[in-house]
């Protein structure tokens, strides 16, 4: 077998006991080797100082901290694998070596001519690229917040459209407040948890825009975009519903019908060839756009969205800071929202942002809500005693495997639901079933992952209907789930379907306004979802969840991973976990590296 070792050669011997360690990788060393020959460059600190940052990428990191890496080295490999690393050196004698080194730019001094590889702005290290998008996105996102005039002056939102003066909504409802920020300035950030109205908020800045634009006599061009076609397509649906709701209420034909969010490559023309058809040279035509779940978006992503911007346009940025980040790098919702939950600091974003705090998704005094806000805020014994007070339907706590099986039964339940109604060719009804209960896992494999949920379910359901799974895979009522792009079916990942018997076999997916059939034939990348991953639930909303962790020391396990699979219940949650898992998600908050806060905020992160 080949394993890293073999990727290491005689200048880059010194990175070896970092790969024996499981630290570095074979992409790792082969960039150290080749800036190394590139450059000349054989200092052992300096490569090693390259591999690190490679790997702080490939981790979702956006630098690597000099003064934190040695910590972080150790607690993350504690003698994993017997081996000893070598005793890293002190920032002062690492800075030395870098500021000096051919490959390094030290930001505080002129910009070389020939661009170099790492840039060193006091003990943050980048890779020259992911510098340059930290602070080009810095540099927009602040000259937004500072510049005055927006889509609209404010002369315009009288009493007919708001209740009172603007003075009044500062004070009062939140949503409204958010809707003229984002109708006046040129950045409004709406940050809130699961059931707080965003949707609602996003509607309702859609529907002022159209008036106001009706009444000046524009024609106003807004986009709405998300990080992710399943994204994308879930807000689509959930404007659709609340345009429903706008009309019931007020009789009129809600104005958010029609629009079609867009993934935010499509928004950006990108291809994989040329690039992004929208860029600094060539600006989107839009007058608003509106990103939502911007939790997920990345740095690089975010920092090509505000070049290819138009000055005068609008942008609003919505999503909940807490949930998980990008699977790239970066956590710029984080970064950007700050600690502004907490103290309010002064600063020259502070007015872009408003909170919506108050819950709307779950009743009054809900054990899921308080359990939720517990594991936000990092409350771990509180969080615990949430969970053994077993005084309320909507939340359950199973620790043993009695409790497991008793939930394997109740899914199965649920998956014999499924299947009966995709026999009888009731493809709504097989849809919505689905989306009655799920099981979300933190891992694909394992005791408690998202492939032996599925089998142990399969097994139940097998057990007391033999014909309703078979041997073959396309059992009709098998629920699926799409693992790639699919642009000739119009198919994205995480779009989740079931196989229905409509006179043969097909599989149905769900659209804002109706319901697809695809022959199974056409259709690549997919897996059964009676459970999934808790990264690939991020945006999904379910009646009920089941929690499933796996036992520590597990590197996937952390605060905002049981955060986002806790907040995708509208209804209930039963947790399945030890207490030593969940003491140790909770206590272990995602922190990746940035200087984007410093940047925004003049705070260090």
């Amino acid at each position: 077998m080949i394993t890293h070792a073999a990727y290491v050669h005689d200048e880059t011997a010194s990175l070896l006991p970092y790969v024996g360690a499981g630290i570095l990788v074979a992409s790792d060393i082969q960039v150290a080797r080749t800036v190394g020959r590139i450059s000349q460059e054989m200092d052992p600190l300096v490569l090693l100082a390259v591999a690190l940052s490679v790997r702080a990428v490939r981790e979702g990191q956006v630098c690597l901290l000099l003064d934190q890496i040695a910590g972080s080295l150790n607690s993350a490999y504690p003698q994993q694998s017997g081996a000893v690393l070598p005793a890293l050196p002190t920032v002062q004698v690492w800075v030395k070596h870098l500021s000096t080194s051919r490959v390094v730019q030290v930001s505080s001094q002129a910009i070389s001519a020939m661009p170099r590889p790492l840039v060193l702005e006091g003990n943050r290290l980048y890779l020259d690229r992911y510098w340059h998008y930290e602070v080009v996105l810095a540099r927009q996102l602040l000259l937004r917040a500072q510049t005055d005039g927006g889509l609209f002056d404010r002369d315009l939102l009288n009493n007919e459209l708001f209740e009172d003066s603007f003075g009044s909504a500062e004070r009062g409802d939140p949503q409204r407040l958010a809707v003229y920020r984002a109708l006046t300035h040129r950045l409004t950030v709406i940050s809130g948890g699961p059931g707080t109205g965003k949707t609602r908020t996003i509607a309702q800045l859609l529907r002022q825009v159209n008036v106001l634009a009706v009444r000046e006599g524009r024609s106003l061009v807004s986009a709405l975009a998300a990080p992710t076609a399943t994204a994308a397509k879930r807000m689509t649906l959930a404007l659709h519903r609340e345009g429903e709701a706008e009309e019931r209420v007020a009789g009129t034909t809600s104005m958010t019908y029609g629009l079609q969010a867009t993934t935010l490559h499509r928004l950006l023309g990108a291809n994989p060839f040329r690039g992004f058809a929208y860029n600094r040279q060539n600006l989107l035509p839009h007058d608003l756009v509106v990103v939502d779940e911007a939790s997920m978006v990345s740095l690089p992503l975010f920092a090509r969205l505000l070049e290819a911007l138009r000055p005068d346009a609008s942008l609003v940025l919505v999503g909940d800071p807490f949930q998980l980040e990008s699977v790239e790098a970066g956590a710029v919702l984080g970064d950007i929202v700050g600690s502004t939950f907490v103290d309010r600091p002064i600063g020259p974003m502070s007015d872009a942002i408003v909170h919506l705090e108050k819950q709307h998704r779950f009743k009054e005094r809900s054990r899921v809500a308080e359990f939720a806000d517990a594991i936000r805020n990092g409350q771990t014994d509180e969080a615990i005693r949430i969970l053994s007070s077993n005084d309320s339907a909507d939340l359950e706590w199973i620790n043993d495997e009695h409790g497991s099986e008793v939930l394997y039964r109740r899914a199965a339940v649920n998956a014999i639901e499924v299947i009966e109604a995709a026999r009888r060719g009731d493809s709504k009804a097989a849809l919505e079933n689905l989306l009655e209960l799920k099981i979300i896992c933190a891992t694909r494999h394992g005791q408690k992952g998202v492939l032996h949920w599925s089998s142990r379910i399969e097994q139940l359901v097998r057990s007391r209907h033999p014909e309703y799974i078979g041997e073959h895979d396309w059992y009709v009522g098998r629920p699926i789930i799409v693992n790639r792009n699919d642009y000739l079916n119009h198919l994205f990942n995480g779009d989740a379907g079931v196989v229905v018997d409509l006179g043969k076999p097909v599989a149905v997916f769900s659209e804002v306004a109706e319901v697809r059939s695809v022959p199974l034939a056409r259709l690549r990348d997919i897996e059964t979802w009676w459970a999934m991953t808790i990264h690939k639930s991020q945006g999904s909303e379910f009646d009920s969840v089941i929690v499933s962790l796996p036992e520590p020391p597990s590197p996937v396990l952390s605060r905002e991973l049981l955060y986002t699979a806790v907040t995708r219940a509208k209804r209930s949650v039963s947790i399945v976990a030890s207490e030593e898992s969940l003491r140790a998600a909770i206590g272990h908050p995602s922190e990746r590296s940035s200087g984007l806060s410093n940047r925004l905020w003049g705070l260090s992160k």
